[in-house]
C-alpha cells in the first residue's frame, strides 16, 4: 500500500501488525515515506526474530509449478 502515499507511521503500522511467519512483504522504488517505513520494518521484524529472505528462495523449484493464484502446486506430470 506504499503506493497510496501513506505515512511512515501507516506503514508501519499495517505490516508489524500483520505480519507472519511466511509472510511476503512488497514495496514499490521511488515512493515517498518508503525507504524511512521499511527501514523501521526491517529494524522490528528483525528484533522479533524474523528473517529475510528472496522470494526466489521460497519457490520450489523441482517437481513443482505455480498455479493461476500463485500456489506452488506439486507437479504430477512425471
Amino acid at each position: 500500500m506504499d503506493w497510496k502515499l501513506l505515512s511512515v507511521y501507516k506503514m508501519y503500522n499495517r505490516v508489524v501488525n500483520t505480519v507472519q511467519n511466511g509472510s511476503i512483504i512488497l514495496f514499490h522504488n521511488g515512493v515517498e515515506n518508503t525507504p524511512e517505513a521499511l527501514d523501521k520494518i526491517l529494524t522490528k521484524l528483525q528484533k522479533d526474530g524474523y528473517e529475510f529472505v528472496t522470494v526466489s528462495e521460497l519457490i520450489y523449484w523441482d517437481n513443482y509449478e505455480i498455479d493461476h493464484t500463485g500456489r506452488q502446486i506439486e507437479n504430477n506430470k512425471q
